[in-house]
């Protein structure tokens, strides 16, 4: 009942509003038509408004908005189809509800024209209309307005994935990263692909609007405007570019004409369009680009290198990676970060940052190309590394100001490249414990956690031998830095309880449960097992042992079993089973979430479920440990804060 009078005030008003257009919309009784009392909407009803609003708009003298909000709550329903908006009377006129030069007019054109990227039959209507897909791509590149760029971006790329041929799941999708799923059991049939890539004038538009050699001539953009045109395009294409069409010649008439060779709509964005010499800005842009299309590629492909043991046979390689590397891109984008003195001091302000993304998006996908194809390249990473963790001083570390790219890089690297070797020392042991620093402390728990298999499924699959390294790497590097470091445990355990520094107190221990629930492996028994060729050499397990100064022959194998063993034994069992530290009597209160002190307690209690599900593990193999399971596990009952009694703790007192 209430839903039916409301709809009959609504219609009332838009009636009045249709006879006089001077007559104001009543915005308050739009807006209360909102998504809720939409849905309870009969199908007749909802069509009837939807017609008597689109009859409304073109008349209208004020603002549209309150209208144009009311029909995209009105269509947004997944029951409401394209079939209702072709026959709404009098039709949709798409390609002026596009070019008008009015936000909420061209939000509710692309609402409307959203409704034809669910089925494929509905897409190949819009493809059979070039006024309209032309006018589509002129918005998006064009409009000034961000939320119109946006949607009109958005609809685009739907339009494509709808339209994508349909491929099995034994298939290799070409599709590197689908938002919107592909509606089942549905074939598209490339019509709009065809449309934007085929059709000389759509496809012409898209080099003509982003191209600089165009700038200001008549119908054109100027140059500000050229450069926000690009920014869209790359945005998008990063989310297409591994599909055929993007990354060939199409057009060869059009693509000559701005210097493109045969790379198509790819090479033009990624090589041709951005001035990046006289604009860092879209420089910046421009390397976003480059290491999200690298991370994002799943097109993979082989490549053969030599024909010796340790190189010979597949390597995998992208899509993404072959062209960057083909078009040189690889290699400039990578300098900014490994040769910065040959670069303008103020373009690396900008730049470096940028570029060691690059790089490390590119070492963590990519590691045994990484490895094998250029090994100088590990080596350049790893002395950069070392000249700027080198320089970082201690108050640097104390104060929070850490290399954080280069820190990224560091964990971005495979373990096996960073184990030390007699003329290439490892960056990974110039980070300090203390003074204690939350960035270092994280990227020593990536490193000593090492490779699990359910963030590497791909690498288990396709070089289980890297992978199984890589555990083992993991290992030797935490045993060779506890080496030259004796007081880890104790200054890690110093800053843990540091509660007022609380993001490094949380760093701690995500280092402590990184190494308890380390996927470690062993060494081989044998150094001679390391191939000649080897871009890199694992240390054996006696040889592991001789440079710790261990008087075992073999290291603990794993990361619990190093917990319980000294220098970790004495330092985090007595911690962990201690209660929290609460601070009552300074802030907050005993079990208050918003206190420093509760987050770390929570912390600490997660580390302390981390080793007490370990050690079931261990005890269900060896009887020995259910004494200390049994002890474990009373602290584990008495949940995060444990025991009643009041905690002192470095509050007051901090050693910076």
């Amino acid at each position: 009942m209430i839903v039916s009078d409301l709809l009959n005030r609504v219609k009332t008003h838009l009636r009045e509003v249709i006879e006089d257009p001077r007559t104001r919309l009543d915005e308050r009784l739009l807006d209360s038509f909102d998504t809720q009392v939409s849905e309870a909407l009969q199908e007749d009803d909802r069509d009837a408004l939807v017609n008597q609003l689109s009859s409304l708009l073109p008349t209208l003298q004020q603002d549209p908005s309150p209208a144009t909000r009311l029909i995209e709550i009105l269509v947004r329903p997944s029951s409401y189809s394209f079939s209702k908006i072709a026959v709404i009377q009098p039709p949709v006129d798409f390609v002026a509800g596009l070019e008008i030069p009015s936000p909420p007019l061209n939000l509710v054109t692309l609402a409307l024209l959203e409704k034809a990227c669910n089925k494929p039959s509905d897409t190949g209507i819009i493809a059979s209309k070039p006024e309209i897909v032309g006018a589509l791509i002129k918005t998006w590149l064009c409009t000034p307005d961000t939320a119109v760029a946006q949607k009109a971006s958005e609809v685009i790329y739907r339009f494509l994935i709808c339209d994508l041929p349909y491929r099995s799941d034994s298939e290799e999708h070409d599709v590197m990263e689908v938002t919107y799923e592909k509606p089942l059991n549905s074939s598209g049939q490339g019509l709009m692909w065809r449309r934007i890539f085929g059709d000389k004038d759509i496809y012409g538009s898209i080099f003509s609007l982003c191209s600089l050699s165009t700038a200001s001539q008549n119908g054109q953009l100027s140059k500000r405007d050229k450069t926000v045109a690009q920014a869209r395009l790359l945005e998008l294409l990063v989310k297409i570019a591994d599909i055929e069409p993007v990354g060939s010649s199409q057009i060869r008439e059009v693509e000559q004409a701005y210097g493109v060779k045969d790379g198509g709509l790819l090479e033009f964005a990624a090589t041709r369009m951005v001035d990046y010499r006289d604009d860092v800005l879209m420089h910046m842009t421009l390397i976003d680009f480059y290491a999200d299309y690298l991370g994002r590629s799943n097109v993979s492909m082989s490549l053969s290198y030599g024909a010796s043991p340790a190189s010979s046979g597949s390597i995998r390689s992208t899509n993404a990676l072959d062209f960057l590397v083909k078009s040189g891109l690889h290699s400039r984008t990578m300098s900014f970060y490994l040769n910065p003195e040959k670069h303008d001091s103020l373009d690396l302000n900008y730049l470096y940052g940028r570029s060691a993304n690059y790089v490390s998006v590119y070492c963590s996908q990519y590691p045994e190309h990484l490895l094998q194809t250029n090994p100088s390249i590990p080596t350049l990473i790893s002395s950069r590394l070392l000249t700027v963790l080198g320089n970082t001083s201690s108050g640097q570390w104390s104060q929070g100001r850490a290399p954080i790219h280069d820190l990224h890089v560091l964990s971005s690297l495979p373990p096996v490249a960073l184990l030390p070797q007699p003329a290439h020392p490892t960056p990974l042991f110039l980070l300090p414990v203390q003074p204690a620093n939350a960035e270092a402390f994280s990227t020593l728990a990536h490193n000593f956690r090492g490779p699990s298999v359910s963030n590497h499924k791909s690498q288990v699959e396709k070089n289980p031998k890297l992978f199984g390294d890589n555990k083992a790497a993991a290992r030797a590097l935490y045993f060779l830095y506890l080496k030259q470091c004796p007081a880890f445990w104790k200054e890690l355990i110093s800053a843990a309880e540091t509660v007022a520094l609380t993001e490094n107190a949380l760093a701690a221990m995500k280092l402590m449960g990184a190494i308890i629930s380390a996927e470690w492996a062993p060494l081989p028994a044998d150094s001679s097992v390391n191939a000649p060729t080897s871009p890199y050499r694992l240390p054996s397990e006696n040889e592991l042992a001789v440079q710790c100064s261990s008087s075992e022959q073999q290291l603990p194998p794993s990361g619990v079993m190093a917990i319980l063993t000294a220098p970790a034994l004495e330092e985090v069992l007595p911690y962990l089973l201690q209660p929290a530290q609460t601070f009552s009597n300074l802030v907050g209160g005993r079990g208050d979430t918003q206190s420093s002190a509760y987050r770390v307690a929570v912390a600490k209690f997660d580390v302390l479920l981390q080793l007490h599900q370990k050690l079931k593990e261990l005890a269900q193999v060896d009887e020995l440990f259910n004494d200390v399971v049994a002890t474990v596990g009373r602290r584990v009952a008495q949940g995060p804060m444990g025991g009643s009694t009041e905690v002192g703790g470095r509050v007051g007192t901090l050693e910076l």
